[in-house]
């Protein structure tokens, strides 16, 4: 398997994930991010429910929801 990037850095004393690192260069940007990212979620989501057929619409959406609320949380935690 190939090598896996760190999720997290430390950064003079303090955690800095890869989320916190784009969010400090995302700027004035975050509203088309969060807009973009919730797009991504929605076509990720309905492929997923198009290759399950269906099966697993229930836990596709909780996890859309999810991800889709963490959209939401990118400029508020600035």
């Amino acid at each position: 398997m190939g090598r896996v990037a760190p999720v997290s850095v430390t950064i003079g004393g303090y955690d800095m994930s890869m989320f916190d690192k784009a969010k400090d260069k995302l700027g004035e940007h975050s509203d088309k991010v969060e807009d973009a990212t919730k797009k991504g979620v929605d076509k990720a989501s309905e492929a997923a429910r198009h290759k399950t057929g269906g099966k697993y619409d229930d836990k596709i959406d909780k996890v859309a929801d999810k991800a889709k609320d963490a959209a939401d949380k990118i400029d508020d935690q600035r």
